[in-house]
């Protein structure tokens, strides 16, 4: 039997880390031109800060591009489009949002 690791021990001890990553990846900033992948058992409070703001940008991104299907997929549906019809041909046929 292999012995666990702080990080798998921190993981069960606790259900809301159980999601920690093994690695993280730190984006370029300022100097330091290329983004650098470490494993979190070696990361500082500055890595876990900076990987966490490129995840919330990513995030942003993709509820922004979420919310956009949903707006597209609503309006379609708004001006009686069926399932198997074009979408963006729904929306701009009836003019939808104005």
């Amino acid at each position: 039997m292999t012995a666990k690791t702080k990080l798998d021990r921190l993981r069960e001890d606790n259900c809301f880390l159980a999601d920690i990553p093994d690695t993280i990846r730190i984006p370029a900033l300022g100097q330091c031109q290329d983004e650098v992948s470490k494993p979190i058992e070696t990361a500082s409070i500055d890595d876990i800060a900076f990987a966490q703001l490129a995840l919330q940008t990513r995030a942003s991104a993709l509820y922004g591009e979420i919310d956009a299907l949903r707006r597209i997929y609503d309006m379609a549906r708004k001006n009686g489009a069926l399932g198997a019809d074009n979408a963006l041909d729904a929306v701009s046929d009836g003019k939808a949002g104005k």
